[in-house]
């Protein structure tokens, strides 16, 4: 079985330029996109893409649905995905001059998942995530004996303070910290934002010992270590060989990180030291927003927080952080009624006081 089609190789290079350029796709996502059509390309046998057919389609779309590792099946979400990859490039396919005559839309939409597996896709179960009552513990174990401890702790801190995302918060550099106005401004131009957006997020009022904790490592960044504004917030640790151990940290280099996998894995050691089931960074977004249910009394308030997270809309907050756990919606639900009657013998008294005063 051959391992690669020449003319469809020439097809997918222009396919991912016209995404890089005129789409305006990351990088992240071109390469999970080219994930996608090589597997496409596997189930054909490196056909042709001018080869493309309904039979094809439905041999495909099949095929996704089994695939995984020993007997477990990929994810109808993961399966939903995959085969919209495949459309989009296949409607793009359509487009160009010399294919117009091979790709036919009918023939495309028997890509498409059963109404049914679609919900399914969709649908999943409330994930738990830390409330900040554990957030704060994590950090109170979280030693501070030595520069790399304290930037650790800094790293944690701030994520509780803003909710900023592990990537964006790799890419911080001094000048994006304004701690005066409490705000930390994250340029897209050197800050690794989703979508590549500019984020304001202020500093939220957790507590003195959460603000120290991120505070007093600028202050040593910048008194101590004489760090300046292009200097990272969050600067890399630096390595030494020892003839006995090998490599071991040895303080800090001012470099920034190159992705989130170091704050991904100090928030696993912090968990694990303070005894408590791991959660990913992210999943202190969600913390952020149950915090923000829990605090805000109107709708423009919710509208800050909203904000803070990164998000131009409301909706984007309720639909994708807005999920209320479990036991809270057990909580509130239960609640409900006590509320109910008393706000009735409420009613009953005033009524009572009002025909005594008539």
């Amino acid at each position: 079985m051959p391992k690669i089609n020449p003319r469809n190789e020439r097809i997918k290079r222009e396919y991912f330029e016209f995404l890089r350029q005129a789409d305006q796709k990351a990088e992240t996502t071109v390469r999970s996109i080219e994930r996608a059509l090589i597997r496409f390309e596997e189930h054909t046998g490196f056909a042709d893409f001018a080869s493309f057919n309904r039979s094809q389609a439905i041999d495909f779309r099949a095929s996704v649905a089994k695939t995984g590792v020993g007997s477990k099946s990929l994810r109808k979400a993961t399966v939903l995905t995959t085969l919209k990859v495949i459309q989009r490039f296949l409607r793009w396919l359509s487009l160009q001059p010399s294919m117009r005559s091979h790709i036919r839309e009918v023939d495309i939409a028997y890509l498409n998942m059963s109404e049914k597996d679609v919900r399914a896709a969709g649908a999943s179960p409330t994930r738990a995530f830390p409330t900040l009552e554990q957030l704060k513990h994590v950090l109170s174990t979280i030693p501070a004996t030595n520069q790399i401890e304290k930037r650790d702790r800094a790293v944690f801190a701030l994520l509780m303070l803003t909710g900023i995302r592990d990537n964006a918060a790799a890419s911080l550099r001094l000048r994006h910290v304004d701690l005066q106005r409490q705000v930390i401004i994250q340029d897209p131009k050197t800050v690794r934002t989703k979508n590549s957006k500019l984020i304001e997020s202020v500093l939220l009022p957790l507590g003195e010992e959460v603000e120290w904790a991120f505070t007093e490592w600028i202050g040593l960044l910048k008194d101590q270590l004489g760090y300046g504004p292009d200097d990272p917030v969050f600067p890399q640790t630096r390595t030494r060989i020892d003839t006995e151990l090998g490599p071991v940290a040895d303080g800090l280099k001012p470099e920034v990180w190159s992705s989130a996998a170091p704050i991904r894995e100090l928030f696993r050691r912090a968990f694990r030291r303070a005894g408590l089931p791991h959660f990913s960074p992210h999943r202190v977004r969600h913390s952020i927003v149950e915090y923000a249910y829990r605090s805000c009394r109107t709708p423009e308030e919710f509208k800050a927080f909203s904000q803070n997270l990164g998000h131009a809309s409301i909706t984007t907050t309720l639909a994708s952080y807005g999920t209320i756990p479990l036991s809270r919606q057990r909580e509130l639900i239960r609640s409900a009624s006590q509320n109910r009657d008393e706000t009735e013998k409420l009613d009953r008294i005033l009524a009572l006081i009002e025909g005594g005063r008539a």
